[in-house]
C-alpha cells in the first residue's frame, strides 16, 4: 500500500488528502480493500487549489489540479466544508441521514454548498472514497 504525489510540490489539499489517507490506513488496514480503479477530483475554489486521486489496487497516486474529463467523481466546496465531510458519520459509505452529522452534508448538497458530480452513476467508488476519507 502506498500514498504517493505525482508533483514534487504537492499543494496544500494534496498534501492533506494524502495524510488523511495515508493515517486511515495505517489505522485501519481492512481499508485497504477500499483501493479500488477510481479517478476523483476535489477542487476548493476558495482556497484556489484542487487536486486529482488516481486510486488503484494498493496505491493513491495524488496530484496537484484536476483533470475533469476523466474523472468518475468530482466534489467542489469550500475549504472547511471538505475537512467537515470528512467527520460526517456514514451509512453505507454515505452520509447517515439519521444523524445531525449526516443530515448538515446532505443540506449543504440541496444548497449546493457541496456539489458532487458522479455519485449517482458511480455510488460505489463514491461511497469507497466516503470511507477512505472518513475519520469516524
Amino acid at each position: 500500500m502506498s500514498v504517493e504525489h505525482a508533483d514534487p510540490y504537492p499543494n496544500g489539499l494534496a498534501s492533506l488528502v494524502g495524510g488523511l489517507i495515508e493515517a486511515n490506513l495505517e489505522r485501519e488496514p481492512g481499508r485497504r480493500r477500499l483501493l479500488r480503479p477510481a479517478r476523483v477530483g476535489i477542487v476548493a475554489p476558495d482556497a484556489d487549489v484542487s487536486v486529482t486521486l488516481l486510486i488503484s489496487r494498493g496505491r493513491v497516486r495524488i496530484a496537484n489540479g484536476v483533470a475533469a474529463r476523466t474523472l468518475h467523481v468530482l466534489l467542489r466546496a469550500d475549504a472547511a466544508t471538505l475537512l467537515g465531510l470528512t467527520s460526517a458519520p456514514l451509512r453505507l459509505g454515505f452520509p447517515d441521514p439519521l444523524t445531525s452529522g449526516g443530515r448538515a452534508v446532505l443540506l449543504l448538497m440541496l444548497t449546493r454548498k457541496l456539489r458532487v458530480r458522479g455519485a449517482l452513476l458511480h455510488p460505489r467508488r463514491m461511497a469507497r472514497l466516503a470511507r477512505l476519507l472518513s475519520v469516524a
